[in-house]
């Protein structure tokens, strides 16, 4: 007896072929907009360094959207000395150098703005973020609020108080570091309380 030929022996294949083909395709587009468009701001409010910018998005938490207004200035960008939010002075390892980004905010004391995210790009568009803790600085958690009145928080754990203690004043100043390589020059400072929206300032 003659042996099936490859068509038959691979027909189940061939007809599961399209599905696993389509099951591909939307796996891809899951990933694209989960990994590239939610995962950076990318609807972009732009804004010149010493001028007041309002800006508008929506953060959310348990209670659903919680749509929020902030103004902002960016006044300097400059060497830093300490890390922000604290007294002791920079230990910086060789070819790393510090700058702080000093803002100036103002907003309704109940908007939770402390989920805020800062990032300083080079001319090249290399971006470099604020971070809290790393083995070479520790500061204040949020780049965005006085860290002595930081105001209310999202609602986002059941059992967790959004109050956070004395409340923020209605306009602010405040001065993140961010750690970058020496010789890098600061070209922008993007902020964003999450993907998509985000205010971009020129700082030159």
């Amino acid at each position: 007896m003659r042996p099936p030929g490859w068509w038959r022996r691979n027909r189940w294949g061939l007809i599961a072929l399209p599905v696993t083909v389509v099951a591909a395709l939307a796996a891809s587009s899951y990933r694209v907009e989960t990994y590239w468009w939610v995962e950076k701001p990318r609807d972009l409010v732009h804004a010149e360094r010493g001028e007041w910018v309002t800006f508008s998005a929506s953060q959310y938490d348990r209670t659903g959207d919680v749509p929020f207004t902030v103004r902002v200035r960016l006044d300097d960008v400059r060497p830093a000395d300490t890390p922000f939010g604290e007294d002791a002075p920079l230990e910086l390892p060789a070819g790393v150098q510090a700058v702080a980004v000093d803002l100036a905010l103002a907003a309704a004391p109940d908007v939770p703005l402390t989920s805020c995210d800062l990032v300083v790009r080079d001319a090249s568009g290399t971006e470099y973020a604020y971070q809290s803790s790393s083995p070479s600085i520790s500061q204040a958690t949020s780049p965005c609020v006085p860290p002595d009145a930081r105001g209310p928080e999202l609602d986002l754990f059941e059992g967790l108080d959004p109050d956070t203690g004395p409340p923020r004043p209605g306009e602010w100043t405040v001065s993140p570091v961010v750690l970058l390589p020496d010789g890098v020059e600061v070209a922008e400072v993007l902020l964003s309380w999450g993907p998509p929206d985000g205010l971009l300032i020129s700082a030159e």
